[in-house]
């Protein structure tokens, strides 16, 4: 079915997340498709905890008991009581709080529940918007005197009408999504709602682990539906040199740095005509300027960012093309981060390169997998964490490491180590361990070496993983530990760099 002028347009009043100068509504193509899918989110207690939970839910709070009819030790089910009263899901007499009660119904829940609702694909590229809708919300549309659509928004009794950009559709692509596109669709539209991202030890990946429900995704209609999806791009009133313009979340949560990476690409490579033009018609004299010069800073960005990484770790680290890319993109959000006056636009930048310091560490820790095998290598540890700790120490001290580890190493479960070990899946401090695990078996494995030069280097990266996750969680009551300005990420970023050079052997000057 093409995309026409009479084409229906869904509407879930997209909204500016700042302030705006100047807006305009945009019809994006969609083909929509309607399917069955798991209802999945991020796991708050393990299956012990969970299990542990149920039990003082029922009344049984003593550790002895509780062992007893779960089948494992009075002191692990100790451990996991103590754990569970640090986050309080139970109180000092082990007695199910308002909290744990809330957790464990969701917990509950969790697995089994399936929904049916839309998914949306990109005609251009084929791929999923990480959304899931429950329901169609249509816009009442009116066609003007040229024949293109406007929204009616506002009452019945005093209606808005705002006239729409409209783009033209062609060289798409017909490509049904996967499964696997559409669970990771509707868990990345679950973790936005909710406003939760990866919680401490954990990673998006565990769902396909412990959901091996890919065969419940089903589609009720074959073929999609092809449709208009409202949303807006705006002028915010304030922006740094990097942010002149921005786009809505077309389903109403906030903004979209997705799509507005999409339409940088259309209107760069022209894949949209008309898209530059309404653009410039947005701005004003000085930020037509500003936008006309966009391309050239960011032309200059790149060169300043590609000289900074090759200035701390030489010429060299260009023989490890992604890990390079990598860097040169953590130095230019830095750049960009120079730029920016508003202090909430500066803190999603500084969260921004908290992430991506993440991301890098945890890529040459996957790097250093395929030279170094952690396969098998969980198996020298046990499943009671508390049992692990001594052992976790001992690899540290043998690698030569400053031990004792900090305590979110000490904790991670062993099922996640085994994750990161095996497939390469996981978050930073997973990782670490797999890693580490393996440097018995040779006396120059990297992590080794690095530990002759840094020998505080897991401290400093686990420190990484704590400020990474405080900043993820920015709505809790750790935010008096979130970075205010770049100086407070120095230290995460030189650890980073720190790692490159200990490990890879590169020369670095900070």
């Amino acid at each position: 079915m093409p995309f026409r002028n009479d084409t229906s347009v869904l509407y879930y009043n997209p909204l500016p997340k700042a302030r705006w100068s100047q807006r305009q509504y945009l019809l994006y193509p969609v083909r929509m498709y309607r399917v069955v899918a798991p209802r999945v989110s991020s796991r708050k207690v393990n299956i012990l905890e969970k299990a542990v939970l149920g039990m003082c839910r029922a009344g049984i709070t003593e550790s002895a008991k509780i062992g007893h009819h779960l089948d494992i030790g009075k002191d692990l089910t100790a451990l996991i009581i103590s754990q569970l009263a640090d986050r309080y899901y139970v109180d000092s007499r082990g007695n199910l709080t308002q909290k744990g009660q809330k957790v464990l119904e969701d917990e509950t829940s969790i697995a089994q529940d399936v929904t049916a609702g839309f998914i949306f694909q990109d005609p251009w590229t084929g791929d999923l918007f990480p959304r899931f809708a429950e329901r169609e919300e249509y816009a009442d549309v009116r066609l003007n005197n040229s024949g293109f659509p406007e929204l009616i928004l506002g009452t019945t009794g005093k209606p808005n009408y705002q006239r729409a950009f409209m783009p033209q559709v062609k060289n798409t692509i017909e490509r049904q999504p996967s499964p696997t596109e559409i669970i990771k669709a509707v868990a990345k539209h679950e973790t936005t709602l909710k406003n939760v991202i990866r919680s401490k030890d954990d990673d998006d990946s565990w769902l396909f682990e412990k959901l091996p429900t890919l065969d419940r995704v089903s589609f009720i209609d074959r073929e999609p539906t092809d449709l208009w999806l409202a949303t807006c791009i705006y002028v915010p009133e304030y922006s740094s040199s990097a942010n002149v313009w921005n786009v809505c979340d077309p389903f109403g949560l906030g903004d979209s740095p997705s799509l507005l990476h999409t339409l940088e690409k259309h209107r760069k490579n022209q894949t949209i005509q008309g898209l530059e033009k309404l653009l410039l018609n947005m701005l004003g004299d000085q930020r037509k300027e500003q936008f006309n010069n966009l391309d050239d800073w960011l032309i200059l960005a790149d060169r300043e960012a590609c000289l900074q990484v090759e200035n701390k770790l030489t010429p060299a680290i260009r023989k490890w093309e992604e890990l390079f890319d990598d860097l040169v993109a953590l130095e230019r959000l830095y750049i960009e981060a120079e730029e920016v006056t508003d202090c909430k636009i500066l803190l999603g930048k500084l969260e921004d390169i908290l992430t991506k310091l993440q991301k890098v560490a945890e890529r040459l820790l996957k790097m250093l997998q395929q030279d170094y095998p952690t396969k098998g290598k969980a198996d020298r540890l046990s499943d009671r964490r508390e049992l692990n700790r001594q052992p976790l120490n001992d690899y540290a001290e043998n690698a030569g490491f400053k031990q004792p580890l900090p305590p979110g190493l000490l904790s991670v479960d062993r099922n996640l180590i085994r994750k990161a070990a095996d497939y390469g899946h996981g978050s930073l401090r997973a990782l670490m361990l797999a890693t580490l695990l393996a440097t018995p078996d040779n006396s120059t494995h990297p992590l080794r070496l690095a530990a002759q030069q840094y020998p505080n280097l897991l401290d400093l990266l686990d420190e990484l993983a704590e400020k990474r996750n405080a900043a993820a969680h920015s709505s809790n009551q750790r935010g008096d530990t979130q970075p205010r300005k770049l100086a407070d990420l120095a230290p995460q970023i030189d650890t980073v760099y720190r790692l490159v050079a200990g490990t890879l052997q590169l020369s670095y000057q900070p």
